[in-house]
């Protein structure tokens, strides 16, 4: 069994093209994972091995890579930059319990690297940041660690120093053993911060001095406690300092030693190899061989490849299909795995992602998860051929079980199939995917915007529905009153019928008839609300008269009331959160206000005036693409959640612009 304090489950997180793929490629390399240096531009690496990736030479999904080496036994999570791939850094950062940003000397501490190292924290993991790109012309150490102190914090310390920035770049050395520099006595003091020893506080505010022991012992309980931030510096590409980096995480990053998991309740939980088995799924992927993947990490107790394993939900335990670490996309075979391990299994079909499990028979063990955030984006979908549409349903949902921020929706209003992500990218990698795999093949729209339907003023209608094609005929006739209600109404009903000029029966059937208009929409095919239909007259015959022709006079008698009575369409307005850097914050209101119909409802800085949150209110029809625009005028940086908010009266020109696209007149 592996001795906790051996473990390093690192993730390895930041803004794309800064050199985090090819920094564990340098890694596993280095550590015996592969016989060889992959390159994500020869498409040899490790990590990178789906085509989507290597056409695009960018990480599109969470990449494990597990080595033994130098008495430790590692787990190098590797993530996409894309921020829109947000849920396999949450998997990623759950399963570790290191941090790594990545950082490039050319771009400097982004907004997604903030946004990522913000994450890590509230999840209570250990961080560290690696540079690379120290070796290119305009890069200067003292600027970076400067840019990374006021993003990240001042828990940023250097604990290796270049010997020179750009081309003087040749070699590192440890910051301890340089104690004329600044940061000698800065990293010895965050590392106090994190001590809970007395005696050793004592003895070092009296000589200001550390034994390498003491280091050892007290650095990575600093790193997990988040009072320090060490800060390395190699070169990736090249290979400078990669080593000395590898080496600073064996001795220094944090074990499950000092980062226990700990319960719903907050309670740690004992990592004893002998207790009740309790693991959870972080990530979940098909493949065309061995079918689903499940990769987890233990917890607590040992799982062995005999054993069934069942979630909270609970059901028959199911057996495994096999028990292995992941190397990329090869797998190793392993007999047990326990606290603190991260291994994968297959065949387990009823383990979605996040599922807290443990051996069939034990009791379920509660530990909280990530939450995935909600999609923004969304596209209609609709199958290119007849077989592409008996396998589509299937095919998505295979699909869907391996990202949770991917949603399928069927929309009641419009009847579209709407698939929902986070960016354009996000559900073009979707679709590549379900091509690849499944062979299925889809055509994509923006959805349809479901409107609602209103009356601005009261009005009266009339219709008489007569039919006669020989033997009996269609009669009914009706009288209505409409006027408008309060917004939540819905369609109200009042039957004023006096003297029987209606019987009695077939009131209903007019009742019937208003509804099943008001469902399909008149001016659109969005549905009637927030309307008092109230019949006060009609006509009927003794012998044509029924249910069917009532209904019919209802409904058309409506739709005749309907048009005199100032009908608007309500549209539905959405509510946005949007934090971007507040360089950008001008263009993003004047955007919002000139060009969206938006309303600003409220403003605040975050991060000590960097970054500018903006609450506002806008029209779906000029936020439905509103990721493409944000992304293009922040530079990427910027991010937004969005919720719906109400319906609202569209504006009269905006209104005819609509109806003569999607109005049903048009139609007909």
């Amino acid at each position: 069994m592996t001795q906790l304090k051996s473990l390093r489950n690192i993730a390895f997180v930041g803004h794309p093209s800064v050199g985090k793929t090819t920094l564990v490629d340098s890694f596993a390399h280095l550590t015996g994972a592969s016989p060889r240096k992959g390159s994500v531009a020869d498409k040899s690496s490790i990590c990178d091995t789906e085509p989507e990736e290597q056409e695009k030479q960018h990480t599109l999904q969470l990449a494990s890579v597990w080595a033994e080496h130098n008495d430790c036994v590692w787990t190098l999570l590797d993530t996409p930059g894309y921020p829109e791939f947000i849920s396999e850094v949450q998997s990623a950062m759950f399963c570790a319990d290191l941090v790594v940003g990545v950082v490039s000397c050319a771009s400097g501490t982004t907004f997604n690297l903030r946004t990522k190292m913000k994450q890590a924290l509230a999840m209570g993991r250990g961080r560290a940041i690696i540079l690379t790109h120290l070796d290119g012309e305009n890069a200067d150490f003292d600027t970076s660690i400067a840019d990374l102190r006021s993003g990240v914090g001042e828990q940023c310390v250097p604990v290796l120093l270049p010997d020179g920035s750009g081309a003087a770049f040749t070699s590192v050395s440890r910051t301890i053993l340089n104690p004329e520099s600044e940061w000698a006595g800065r990293l010895k003091d965050r590392v106090m911060d994190g001590c809970e020893d007395e005696d050793l506080l004592m003895e070092y505010l009296e000589n200001q001095e550390l034994t390498e022991e003491q280091l050892e012992e007290h650095m990575p309980k600093a790193i997990a406690k988040g009072d320090l931030v060490p800060v390395l510096v190699c070169n990736p590409e090249s290979g400078l300092a990669v080593d000395r980096a590898l080496e600073y995480l064996r001795r220094f990053a944090p074990s499950p030693v000092c980062l226990p998991t700990r319960d719903g309740d907050g309670e740690v939980v004992e990592p004893d190899p002998a207790g009740v088995m309790a693991g959870t799924v972080f990530s979940v992927a098909s493949d065309p061989h061995v079918g689903k993947i499940c990769m987890v990490r233990i917890h607590r107790g040992t799982l062995t490849t005999s054993d069934h394993v069942v979630s909270a939900e609970g059901g028959k335990g199911e057996k495994l299909g096999g028990l292995f670490r992941m190397v990329g996309k090869n797998r190793e075979t392993v007999d047990s795995a326990g606290p603190g391990d991260v291994v994968a299994f297959s065949k387990v079909e009823g383990l979605p992602i996040w599922a807290n499990f443990t051996s069939a028979g034990g009791g379920v063990l509660s530990v909280p998860t990530p939450t995935p955030p909600n999609p923004m984006v969304g596209l209609a979908v609709t199958p290119k051929s007849r077989a592409d549409e008996q396998k589509i349903g299937e095919s998505l949902n295979k699909l869907m079980t391996e990202d949770p921020t991917l949603h399928l929706v069927h929309d009641p209003d419009t009847h579209e199939v709407v698939v929902q992500g986070m960016s354009d990218l996000h559900l073009q990698l979707l679709f590549d995917r379900l091509q690849r795999r499944f062979g299925v093949e889809v055509e994509t729209a923006l959805p349809r915007i479901a409107y609602r339907e209103t009356i601005s003023k009261s009005s009266e209608g009339h219709h008489r529905h007569r039919k006669q094609s020989g033997g009996r005929g269609q009669f009914g006739e009706c009288y209505l009153r409409l006027k408008p209600l309060p917004q939540g109404s819905g369609v109200v009903f009042k039957d004023s019928v006096v003297g029987g000029s209606i019987p009695r029966n077939l009131i209903p059937a007019v009742d019937k008839g208003i509804h099943e208009v008001c469902a399909e929409g008149i001016l659109t095919n969005g549905s009637v609300v927030d309307v008092e239909a109230e019949v006060y007259d009609g006509k009927f015959h003794a012998v044509d008269s029924d249910e069917g022709s009532f209904r019919m006079a209802g409904a058309r008698a409506f739709s005749d009331g309907f048009e005199k009575a100032k009908p608007v369409l309500l549209e539905p307005i959405m509510k946005l959160e949007i934090h971007v850097p507040t360089d950008d914050a001008g263009t993003i209101f004047s955007d919002l206000t000139s060009q969206r119909r938006g309303h600003v409802l409220d403003q605040s800085n975050e991060e000590d005036g960097a970054i500018t949150v903006i609450v506002a209110e806008a029209p779906l029809s000029l936020v439905q693409t509103y990721h493409r625009d944000l992304k293009s005028q922040t530079a990427g940086e910027g991010s937004y959640l969005m919720d719906f908010a109400r319906f609202a009266p569209m504006p009269a020109a905006e209104q005819v612009k609509i109806l003569t696209v999607v109005g049903k007149r048009q139609a007909e």
